[in-house]
C-alpha cells in the first residue's frame, strides 16, 4: 500500500485548488491506484502522483491524462487548466522575497558577476586592447549592454588579474556629467603604483550635458593622456554608436577609435541563452525550453534589446511558477516589447491625477532629446527637483524607483535605461510632444545655472526673442509647473530687467516714432503683401500634392503617402491634415511589380507567407523579398519545358518556394532551387496533368491516369484513388497538418480522404449536396484539419467534419476564392463583384451580430488570385497581372486578438472617453459594468441595472454619462406597450469617481389619471446635477433634479425616441448648457420656456443625435448612413455629410450608429453599424482622410480625448478601440510605413517650384 497523500487546502491558491479537484475526481472514480492509471494513459506513476500534489501546476498533457485515467470529461478539464494557468500565470509576483537573478532595466554592478553572462569574449577583447594599447573604447548602440559589460564584466576581471599582471592600485568609474573636467579632475590622476584604472561610462554624455566646448576638449586631452607610456592611468570608454560621428571631431579620439575600439554587437543565440539560461540556475530556477526559444527568436530581431529582454526576464521571474519561468508567465508579463510598458502604465495608473503629472515633470526632465540622434536619459540631481513639495516628489520617485524604472545614485536621478523612452508610449508620446519645448527648457537650465554662478549677473539674462519664446513655451500654468525654483528665478530677473530697458527706451522710442512711422508703414505693407503672397504659392502646391497622393493610394501607395506628409510639411491645411490621416491609415501597403518579368516565359509564385515573390525561367530562378522590393537570391534555371508545353503549365511550385516540380510524360522531376538540379522523381500513372504540394511541401499530389498522394521525405506512396474517363477534376488540396485530401470534380461531389488511415471521409449529405458541381478555388480546410468551408450560391457554408454539424454561413455575393488564414481564425474570400473580404471562421452557437466581413477592400476591376493573410504581420497579400504585381493591404485592428466571441448588447463612451458602460445580455442574464477606458480594466459592476424577467422584451436598459464623467445615470425603461406597469421604477445615478452611489430617482410609472406613460430615453445634464426624462404614450419630457430626486417640470408633446433596441445610439441630447434637448423623434425642448416642438432633423428616420461640447453644432444621423449638422439653435442646416455610408452589405448603407464631436468642435467622428467609421472636418463639410480601419463590427459608442488626439470606439465584439491622431504620431506612422520620405530627385519631380525640405 502506497503512502497516503498529503493534506491539501484548496484555500492556499489557484494551484492547491487544482490539485484538489484532482484529487476528488480519482475518488469519485473509485480510489483507483495510480499504478493502475499509468497503465491506461502509458504516464509515469511519479508524474501522475505529482500532478496532484499541488506543489506546481502539471503540464495539460499530464492533466488530460489524469483526467482520462478517471474517467472524467478531458474537455471539461482542459477548460479548467488554461484559467488555472492564466490565474498562475497572472500573479504579480513570486511571494518568497528571494533576490532576482534579473537586473531589468537597471544596469549590472560590479557585485552582479556572478549573475552576468554571455558578453565572455567581449570582455576579453576588452582586456587585450587595454594591455596593447592602454586605452581602450567600448561602442555598441544604445541598449546593447555597454554599461553592464564595463561594471559587471571588465571590473571584476581587473580586480583579479592573471599573473604576471599587477593588481590595480586603483579602480575609478565615472560618467562625465554637466562639467566633466572640473568634477573628475582628481579621478584622472594615478593613485599610486600599479595601474590606475579609469572607466568612463555614458560617454556621450560629453556631448548631451557638457555645454562648453573648451571643457570638452580639456576633458578629452586628459583622459588620452593615459596613451603616453610614462603614465600609470588605464582608460576605458563606453561610447553610444549614434555618437560615433561626434567622436570623429577630435583627433585624439579618432586615433584612439581606430586602434583600440572594441564594437558590441548583438549577441548571438548561445550568447543570448547564457543569458536568459544562467542567471536562473544560480537561484536553481529552470527557464522553460519554449520560453528560451521564444526569447532568442524575439531578441534576435530587436536592436538594442538587451534592456527589453532583462526587464522581460525580470517581471517573468515574479510571475514565474515554482522552480520554472514559464512561457504563460512571460506573455502575462507583457513579452519583450510590452514588458517595460506594462510595468510603467501599472505605476503610473496607480497615482492620484497630480501625482501623475508629477510624474510626468520628473520622467521629462530626466530626457535629453536627440539633436540629429536618438534621445537620451539626463541624470539630475535631487535637488532640482524642486517643482513640487518635497514629501510629493518623494512618494513619486520612491514609486518610481521601486519598479526599477529609476534609479537613484549618490544623490542623482537618473532612468534605469534609455529603453524606457521608446519602450513605454506614453513617455515617448510625452518626449514625442514637448521636442521643442523640451529643447528649450535644457537650453533654460543651463542658463539659469550660469547665471546663478555668475553671482547672478544681469548680463547673463535672457533678453528679446530668447525671452519671449521661453515665456510663450512655459506662461501656461500647465508648462510653468515643469520649472524649479532657479529657473522661475531666473525668468522674474529677465522680466524686471526687460522693464527696467522698456523704460529707458520708451522716452527715445516716442521721439522717433512719429518719424519712422510713415516710411515703416509703407515697407510693412509692402513685405506683407508679398509673405502673403508666397505663403499662398506654398499652401496651394501643398493642396494640390494632398490631392495627387490621394489619386494614387491604389497604383502607388509608397509613393502616396510620401508625397502626403510632404503636402503636410509644406502646409498645415485641411486638406493636408486630410491627407496625413490616409496616409496614416490607408489599407493600401505597397505594390511589388518584377523587373523585367519575362512575359510568357516565366511562372511567378508567391510563397504561403506571402513575403517571397519566386520567378521560374528556363535560365534562372529568383526570388524577390515582397517587402522591400530586393532581390534575394539568383538560382540557375530549370531548363526547357516539356515537349509542346509552355512553362506555366508544367512547372509547380512548392508553399515555401524552395522545390520545384517539374511535369513530365510518365513522371515529376522535383528540382532543389538552391542546388539547381533534380533531387528526386516521382512516377506517374499516365502523362501527369496537375501536381500540388501539401503545406508543409512534405507531401505531392499527382493527377494523371489515377490520383497518387506521395510522402517526399520517404519516397513512398500514400494514397491511390482511381479515376474513371468521366471524372474532369478542378482542384486538389492538402490540409495543413498534411492529415486530409480534398479533391474537387465538376461532375461530383467535393470528395475528402484521410491519408493517414487511408480512407474516404464521409461527408454530410448537405455538403455532398452543396458541391455538386465544384469549381476552382471555391473549397478550403480549416489549418487544424475539423472544418470544411465551401463556397454555394448562397454563400460561404462551413461543417464540422468530425460532427457533420453546419455552422453559421457567411453571406457573401458569388465567391471566386476563398482561403483560411494560417491560424485559422479568419476565411479570405475574392468575389465576383470585384471586392476583397475579410470573415472570421464560424464558431458553434455564433451569434448572428458576427456574420459581417471584418475587412472589405474592392479590387478596382483587377484580378487578384493567390490570396495570402499574414496574420502576424497584419497584412493580406494578393497576385496580380499574371503574378507579376504583389499587393499588400495593412489589416489594421481587424485581426485584434481582443474579440470577444459573446457581443456586448450595448456600449456608452463618457465624453472623455475615460470610462465606458458595457451591457452584456446573455442566457436571460443582463450585466452592466464601467470600465476603464485606458486598460479595460472593471471598475463598478453595477447594481439593479437589469430589466425585471417579466418584462424581457419590452424593456431595455437605459443610460447617460455626465459630460464630465463624474456620474453616470442607468435603469431600465420598460416599453409603453408592455400590459402591465409597476407603481414604479428605479433610476440610479452612480458616481464614477468614488464607485458609490450617488442619487436614485423613482420614476412613477402609472400616473394619477391611471395613464402607463413608458420611459424612452434618459440623459444627464453637463454637471450631472440634472436629468431629462423621455416619455411616451403620452409623448412628454420630464426634467429632474438629481440629488433632491424632485420633478422640477414637464414638457407635454415632446416627441421622443422611438422604442428602440440597445444597439441604436444616443437618441437623446441634453446641450452643455442646459436650455435645449433633442430626440431622433424630431422632437426639440425648450427647457427654459417648457414648450415642445418638432422640426424635420433629417431627410430619412434619425439614429441619434449629438451636440458639440460648447453647443455650437447638432448633429444627426440617419438609417441611410448620413449625417445632417445644424447650428446649435436649431435655425438653419449646415450640411449634408455621407457620415458612415461606406461600408454596406449588398451595396447598401450602414446606418448611424454613433457620433462625437472633438472638444474644439472642428471634428466629427460617425459610426456605424457594419464596422463604419470615418472623421469629418466640421468647417468644411469634409471627410478628414480615408475610414479608419475597425474590426468590422457595430459601432456602439464614440468619444474623443480630452487632448481631440485620441478618438475612442466601442464595438460589439471588441470593446476598446483606440485611434491616435496626434499629427506628430501620424507623421512618425506614416514615415515609417513609407520607409522614409520623398528623396532630393522625386522631390524635384514632384514640387519642381518648391524647395527641398527632409519631410521624415
Amino acid at each position: 500500500m502506497g503512502r497516503p497523500e498529503t493534506d491539501l487546502d484548496p484555500a492556499q491558491g489557484p494551484v492547491p485548488r487544482f490539485a484538489y479537484e484532482l484529487r476528488r475526481l480519482r475518488q469519485e472514480a473509485g480510489g483507483i491506484p495510480y499504478r493502475e492509471m499509468a497503465r491506461q494513459v502509458e504516464v509515469s506513476v511519479s508524474t501522475l502522483s505529482r500532478a496532484a500534489k499541488g506543489e506546481q501546476l502539471p503540464s495539460l498533457s499530464v492533466t488530460l491524462a489524469y483526467v482520462a485515467a478517471c474517467k472524467g470529461d478531458t474537455a471539461e478539464w482542459e477548460k479548467r487548466w488554461k484559467a488555472v494557468a492564466a490565474e498562475v500565470a497572472a500573479a504579480p509576483r513570486a511571494a518568497d522575497g528571494e533576490e532576482p537573478p534579473y537586473r531589468g532595466m537597471t544596469r549590472f554592478e560590479p557585485g552582479d558577476s556572478e549573475l552576468f553572462f554571455g558578453r565572455e569574449q567581449v570582455v576579453d577583447d576588452v582586456l587585450e586592447r587595454l594591455r596593447a594599447r592602454r586605452c581602450a573604447a567600448v561602442l555598441g548602440p544604445s541598449g546593447s549592454g555597454k554599461s553592464s559589460l564595463l561594471r559587471a564584466g571588465v571590473v571584476p576581471r581587473l580586480r583579479r588579474p592573471e599573473p604576471p599582471e599587477p593588481g590595480p592600485a586603483a579602480l575609478r568609474i565615472l560618467t562625465p556629467g554637466q562639467h566633466p573636467a572640473r568634477t573628475h579632475i582628481g579621478k584622472l590622476e594615478p593613485a599610486g603604483p600599479g595601474p590606475t584604472y579609469v572607466l568612463v561610462d555614458q560617454f556621450e554624455e560629453l556631448f548631451t550635458l557638457c555645454a562648453d566646448p573648451a571643457e570638452r576638449e580639456r576633458f578629452i586631452r586628459r583622459l588620452l593622456a593615459a596613451r603616453h607610456p610614462d603614465s600609470r592611468l588605464r582608460v576605458v570608454l563606453g561610447i553610444r554608436a549614434d555618437f560615433y560621428g561626434h567622436c570623429l571631431r577630435y583627433p585624439h579620439l579618432v586615433d584612439l577609435l581606430k586602434d583600440a575600439a572594441v564594437p558590441v554587437g548583438a549577441m548571438g543565440p548561445a550568447e543570448l541563452r547564457q543569458a536568459i539560461v544562467k542567471p536562473a540556475a544560480t537561484r536553481n530556477v529552470i527557464v522553460e525550453r519554449a520560453l528560451t526559444t521564444r526569447l532568442v527568436e524575439e531578441i534576435a530581431d530587436e536592436p538594442g534589446g538587451l534592456p527589453l529582454l532583462s526587464h522581460a526576464l525580470l517581471e517573468t521571474w515574479h510571475r514565474r511558477s515554482g522552480r520554472t519561468m514559464t512561457l504563460r508567465a512571460y506573455e502575462a508579463a507583457g513579452g519583450v516589447r510590452g514588458a517595460i510598458a506594462q510595468t510603467a502604465e501599472d505605476v503610473y495608473g496607480c497615482l492620484s491625477p497630480e501625482r501623475a503629472e508629477l510624474a510626468r515633470l520628473i520622467l521629462l526632465r530626466l530626457v535629453t532629446p536627440g539633436e540629429g540622434a536618438q534621445d537620451t536619459r539626463r541624470p539630475v540631481n535631487r535637488a532640482e527637483l524642486d517643482f513640487a513639495p518635497e514629501e510629493e516628489v518623494g512618494a513619486v520617485l520612491d514609486r518610481l524607483i521601486d519598479a526599477r524604472l529609476l534609479t537613484v545614485d549618490d544623490g542623482t536621478v537618473d532612468l534605469a535605461h534609455e529603453a524606457l523612452i521608446t519602450a513605454w508610449p506614453r513617455l515617448r508620446g510625452w518626449v514625442d510632444e514637448g521636442r521643442d519645448r523640451l529643447r528649450a527648457h535644457r537650453r533654460l537650465t543651463e542658463a539659469a545655472r550660469a547665471w546663478d554662478d555668475l553671482d547672478r549677473d544681469p548680463g547673463a539674462l535672457y533678453r528679446g526673442t530668447r525671452l519671449e519664446t521661453v515665456e510663450e513655451l512655459f506662461g501656461t500654468a500647465t508648462h510653468g509647473a515643469a520649472l524649479t525654483s532657479l529657473e522661475r528665478s531666473f525668468l522674474d530677473a529677465a522680466r524686471s530687467a526687460r522693464t527696467r530697458d522698456r523704460r529707458r527706451r520708451r522716452g527715445i522710442a516716442t521721439a522717433l516714432a512719429a518719424l519712422m512711422a510713415l516710411v515703416l508703414v509703407a515697407g510693412v505693407v509692402a513685405w506683407q503683401e508679398g509673405r502673403t503672397s508666397d505663403r499662398r504659392k506654398v499652401e496651394a502646391e501643398a493642396r494640390r500634392i494632398a490631392a495627387v497622393a490621394d489619386s494614387m493610394r491604389f497604383s502607388d501607395p509608397v509613393r502616396a503617402i510620401r508625397l502626403s506628409v510632404a503636402a503636410f510639411r509644406l502646409a498645415d491645411t485641411a486638406e493636408t491634415r486630410s491627407a496625413l490621416l490616409s496616409a496614416a491609415m490607408q489599407r493600401e501597403l505597397d505594390v511589388f511589380t518584377v523587373p523585367d518579368p519575362e512575359e510568357g516565359q516565366a511562372v511567378h509564385h508567391l510563397t504561403a507567407d506571402g513575403r517571397t515573390l519566386t520567378t521560374v525561367t528556363p535560365r534562372r530562378v529568383v526570388t524577390w523579398d515582397v517587402r522591400t522590393h530586393r532581390r534575394t537570391h539568383t538560382y540557375p534555371g530549370i531548363g526547357r519545358p516539356r515537349e509542346d508545353d509552355d512553362i506555366e503549365s508544367s512547372t509547380r511550385v512548392s508553399p515555401d518556394g524552395r522545390i520545384i516540380a517539374l511535369l513530365g510524360e510518365d513522371r515529376v522531376r522535383l528540382w532543389d532551387v538552391r542546388s539547381g538540379r533534380v533531387t528526386q522523381e516521382v512516377r506517374s500513372p499516365g502523362m501527369p496533368l496537375e501536381a500540388v504540394f501539401g503545406p508543409d511541401g512534405r507531401t505531392l499530389v499527382v493527377l494523371g491516369d489515377d490520383i497518387e498522394v506521395w510522402d517526399l521525405p520517404r519516397s513512398r506512396q500514400i494514397l491511390r484513388v482511381p479515376l474513371s474517363q468521366e471524372d474532369n477534376i478542378q482542384d486538389m488540396t492538402v490540409s495543413a497538418d498534411g492529415r486530409l485530401l480534398a479533391v474537387c470534380g465538376d461532375r461530383e461531389p467535393l470528395r475528402i480522404w484521410d491519408l493517414t488511415e487511408r480512407r474516404r471521409v464521409r461527408l454530410p449529405r448537405a455538403a455532398e449536396v452543396a458541391s455538386s458541381s465544384c469549381r476552382r478555388h471555391t473549397f478550403a480546410l480549416h489549418p487544424a484539419g475539423d472544418l470544411l468551408a465551401l463556397a454555394t450560391a448562397t454563400g460561404i457554408r462551413t461543417w464540422e467534419l468530425a460532427s457533420g454539424q453546419e455552422l453559421l454561413g457567411l453571406d457573401v455575393e458569388s465567391v471566386e476564392a476563398l482561403r483560411f488564414s494560417a491560424d485559422g481564425r479568419f476565411i479570405a474570400v475574392v468575389t465576383g463583384v470585384d471586392e476583397i473580404q475579410l470573415w472570421r471562421t464560424p464558431a458553434r452557437q455564433e451569434s448572428l451580430l458576427t456574420q459581417d466581413p471584418v475587412f472589405r477592400h474592392p479590387l478596382l476591376s483587377e484580378s487578384a488570385y493567390a490570396l495570402r493573410v499574414d496574420v502576424a504581420q497584419g497584412v493580406i497579400r494578393y497576385a496580380s497581372r499574371n503574378g507579376t504585381t504583389v499587393r499588400s493591404l495593412h489589416l489594421g485592428q481587424t485581426v485584434t486578438d481582443r474579440w470577444r466571441a459573446d457581443p456586448a448588447s450595448a456600449g456608452k463612451w463618457s465624453e472623455d472617453g475615460r470610462t465606458l458602460a458595457v451591457l452584456h445580455v446573455k442566457g436571460g442574464q443582463r450585466k452592466l459594468e464601467l470600465l476603464n477606458g485606458r486598460t479595460g480594466r472593471l471598475i463598478s459592476a453595477l447594481p439593479g441595472a437589469v430589466c425585471p424577467s417579466a418584462y424581457l422584451g419590452l424593456c431595455t436598459e437605459v443610460m447617460s454619462f455626465s459630460a464630465d464623467g463624474r456620474y453616470f445615470a442607468y435603469g431600465p425603461a420598460r416599453s409603453a406597450y408592455s400590459p402591465e406597469a409597476p407603481p414604479h421604477q428605479q433610476i440610479t445615478v452612480w458616481d464614477v469617481v468614488n464607485r458609490r452611489r450617488h442619487a436614485s430617482l423613482v420614476l412613477p410609472q402609472v400616473k394619477e389619471d391611471g395613464s402607463q406613460p413608458g420611459i424612452s430615453r434618459i440623459a444627464l445634464s453637463a454637471d450631472g446635477r440634472r436629468m431629462v426624462v423621455a416619455r411616451t404614450l403620452p409623448d412628454s419630457l420630464e426634467l429632474w433634479d438629481v440629488r433632491q430626486a424632485r420633478l422640477l417640470r414637464t414638457v407635454p408633446r415632446f416627441a421622443g425616441p422611438l422604442d428602440a433596441g440597445p444597439l441604436d445610439g444616443a437618441e437623446l441630447a441634453f446641450r452643455s448648457d442646459g436650455g435645449k434637448v433633442v430626440s431622433t423623434g424630431n422632437g426639440v425642448a425648450d427647457l427654459r420656456s417648457g414648450r415642445a416642438s418638432r422640426l424635420p432633423l433629417g431627410d430619412e428616420q434619425t439614429t441619434t443625435v449629438a451636440f458639440s461640447r460648447d453647443g455650437r453644432y447638432l448633429a444627426v444621423g440617419d438609417l441611410q448612413g448620413r449625417v445632417t449638422i445644424w447650428d446649435g439653435d436649431l435655425r438653419r442646416r449646415l450640411g449634408v455629410l455621407a457620415g458612415a455610408n461606406t461600408g454596406g452589405r449588398h451595396g447598401y448603407g450602414a446606418s448611424v450608429t454613433a457620433l462625437a464631436f472633438s472638444p474644439d468642435s472642428g471634428l466629427l467622428a460617425v459610426g456605424g453599424n457594419y464596422g463604419a467609421l470615418q472623421i469629418w472636418d466640421t468647417a468644411s463639410n469634409q471627410a478628414v482622410g480615408s475610414a479608419l480601419p475597425t474590426p468590422g463590427d457595430h459601432v456602439l459608442s464614440l468619444a474623443f480625448g480630452t487632448s481631440g488626439k485620441t478618438l475612442h470606439a466601442a464595438g460589439t465584439h471588441v470593446l476598446l478601440q483606440k485611434y491616435d491622431l496626434n499629427q506628430a504620431h501620424l507623421l512618425k506612422q506614416a514615415c515609417a510605413r513609407a520607409r522614409g520620405g520623398l528623396s532630393p530627385t522625386d522631390w524635384r519631380t514632384d514640387l519642381p517650384g518648391v524647395p527641398y525640405r527632409k519631410t521624415c
